[in-house]
């Protein structure tokens, strides 16, 4: 994902990341070394990943996304609501538009790939895209 860093409170701190006109608090993974870390307004690759909380229970993430979305929205800092398919198990896998959540829930059931949910982030991790 391309993003243009906004601000950060440097390394494992939260910061802001711009990707078009949305911005995202992140996990600052990407300014650790120096020698590669961006600098302000710089534009530049990163991965994201998420962190679930599990205190969810399956009726509320099975019944959280009536209107089938996929997307995260902003909760307080670097967490979100997400929203998102099922599509895979073994690992469960959901795509929330911006990202795919791995392990967000365990099941063996095949019936739940193409199902809507919602749940928690409760911190999106921010580094460099490998290939810079």
């Amino acid at each position: 994902m391309r993003v243009k860093l906004i601000q950060t409170e440097g390394p494992w701190l939260a910061a802001t990341v711009q990707h078009g006109e949305r911005r995202l608090c992140v996990m600052d993974e990407f300014t650790i070394d120096e020698r590669y870390a961006p600098e302000l307004d710089e534009e530049f690759e990163i991965e994201i990943s998420a962190q679930t909380e599990d205190e969810s229970s399956w009726e509320a993430m099975f019944g959280g996304n009536p209107n089938k979305a996929k997307d995260i929205e902003p909760l307080k800092g670097w967490s979100y609501r997400a929203f998102g398919q099922i599509v895979s198990i073994h690992p469960v896998v959901v795509d929330c538009g911006i990202l795919s959540v791995p392990d967000v829930l365990h099941t063996n059931d095949s019936r739940v790939v193409g199902e809507f949910i919602a749940f928690t982030i409760s911190r999106l991790d921010a580094t460099l895209y490998p290939n810079q």
